[in-house]
């Protein structure tokens, strides 16, 4: 009865949870790499995220950091990178390379409306950007989003189509065959000293 004063069923309830947890051990703890590879993966993925940490203004840094995260299948973490290297950019006749960075790793994504709003800020960033950004890469650009935008148009969604979406965003290019004629492409010619049928 006296120690019914002192202590209430409260403060057994207390005194027993403090007692699990001191004799209890300690839970184990497991961590794994979030990006899944070796070493050279690691070092690889590493060194492309110091080098945009070094030069922020960077497009070409931004743009190998989001390729890497690609390539590692961690999209998300590919477009926030490439989005945050785009901003910081702002004003550096790299920009149009992160620019790109951000549009391919939307793409891949199948968000294709975001990415395609990004390969036409790059076209621009390319155009304001004069001769750091070569004709060739301009061209290579504008052929990304030709093909974007026609598939964007078609209304097909690519997470549930992405056969009609292809088909539609290939369907503005134009087919350009080289030399005398089908055979001669797949390498079925007459064999030579022959005279060809007419």
């Amino acid at each position: 009865m006296q120690l019914r004063q002192y202590f209430s069923f409260v403060d057994l309830g207390i005194l027993t949870v403090v007692a699990v947890a001191v004799v209890l051990p300690p839970r184990e703890m497991y961590a794994a790499d979030v990006v899944k590879g070796g070493d050279d993966v690691q070092f690889k993925l590493a060194l492309n995220e110091a080098r945009t940490i070094a030069s922020p203004g960077d497009g070409a840094a931004a743009a190998d950091f989001a390729r890497t995260l690609g390539e590692a299948n961690q999209k998300d973490w590919a477009i926030d990178a490439s989005v945050a290297a785009a901003a910081r950019a702002n004003g550096s006749p790299t920009r149009w390379r992160a620019l790109l960075a951000a549009s391919v790793a939307y793409v891949d994504r199948l968000d294709v409306v975001p990415g395609l709003d990004y390969a036409n800020r790059a076209l621009g960033a390319c155009a304001d950007a004069g001769g750091t950004c070569p004709s060739w890469e301009q061209i290579r650009m504008e052929l990304y989003q030709q093909n974007l935008d026609a598939g964007v148009k078609s209304g097909i969604d690519p997470r549930r189509d992405p056969r009609g979406f292809r088909k539609a965003s290939e369907s503005v290019m134009r087919e350009i065959r080289l030399g005398g004629g089908h055979d001669k492409e797949r390498g079925s010619a007459t064999p030579s000293g022959s005279a060809s049928a007419p």
